[in-house]
């Protein structure tokens, strides 16, 4: 696909392929990035819808993807199904880097099927870092207990709290985090209102479109304060 380029303030963000677009980058601080997980999208059982279309269709490769990312970056982070975890890790670690696999653990989680079976409260998250990357926490645990959001932009997006624990923990002022797999611009929002630049790249163009007005509605309340 034609690949378009945007800049907005600290951030600049491209609408196409993150395969097409990852080659022609350059060093960054960290990525930190939620690819789909390919176990969402069922048959619905009636309580609720189960599908939530492109958002959790993995159609690239995830080892090159994760090595792509360990090319670009001294940090990484890979929000990821369990079923992905092994294969990410391994791609980090093939590249050199130490990983730690760090954990969402959801204050409301979905009561589905919860006489049947223990919620499912948690999301995984595999991290690696370099040696000499930046590290800003000292014997912190990497749990992190917060809220889901309602879906307002995207079916799958995470807290922007989520994701500002992850940059402030592996970038300092000024630095740049990238988003391969931008969809709504969560990542970004956090980012460029922690005084981080940014570059994202979402396929789909509507999510594109809400992560760019998201991206410049954060900017400009950031200049307002």
């Amino acid at each position: 696909m034609e690949i378009k380029k945007i800049e907005i303030g600290l951030a600049t963000l491209y609408l196409g392929d993150c395969a097409e677009v990852l080659p022609t980058l350059g060093q960054v601080d960290a990525v930190v990035t939620d690819p789909p997980y390919g176990v969402v999208n069922r048959e619905s059982d009636g309580l609720r819808s189960l599908d939530v279309g492109v958002a959790d269709i993995v159609d690239f490769d995830e080892q090159w993807i994760a090595s792509e990312f360990a090319r670009l970056a001294n940090s990484v982070y890979i929000w990821c199904g369990t079923e992905q975890v092994s294969g990410y890790r391994k791609a980090l670690v093939d590249a050199g880097m130490t990983t730690r696999l760090c954990v969402w653990e959801k204050t409301n989680p979905s009561p589905m099927n919860g006489q049947h079976l223990w919620l499912s409260s948690i999301e995984t998250c595999v991290f690696g870092r370099r040696k000499g990357a930046v590290f800003n926490e000292h014997c912190a645990s990497p749990v992190w207990r917060t809220a889901t959001q309602p879906k307002e932009f995207h079916p799958t997006a995470k807290p922007i709290s989520l994701m500002e624990v992850q940059i402030k923990a592996s970038t300092n002022d000024g630095q740049i985090v990238l988003d391969p797999f931008m969809g709504s611009g969560t990542t970004g929002v956090a980012a460029v209102q922690m005084g981080r630049k940014f570059i994202g790249i979402e396929r789909e163009p509507k999510y594109f479109e809400i992560a760019c007005k998201r991206i410049e509605d954060a900017q400009r309340q950031e200049k307002l304060f």
